[in-house]
């Protein structure tokens, strides 16, 4: 089952960027709307032997992944505080 959820912004590399967070099944996950790059980036975080970590789905995009997961996180933690 496919869910939506939150639609919001972050700035990436000084530009407002456009996330939208979903649900398949469990598994939470958000498309970036990266119109510079290329297709869309599909991020989730998943863990591995070394802990939690941002990963592109499908896998391709670490590198995206790892500057884009962040700032989500960020985005998240500053709504929080703010409430």
């Amino acid at each position: 089952m496919f869910e939506d959820n939150a639609v919001f912004e972050i700035d990436y590399e000084g530009k407002a960027v456009r996330v939208s967070e979903h649900y398949i099944g469990e598994q939470r996950v958000f498309n970036v709307d990266l119109p510079l790059r290329g297709k869309a980036l599909i991020l989730t975080v998943t863990e591995g032997p070394k802990g939690k970590f941002w990963t592109s789905v499908p896998q391709g995009r670490q590198a995206d992944a790892e500057k884009v997961g962040p700032l989500i996180a960020w985005y998240f933690k500053d709504k929080k505080n703010k409430a």
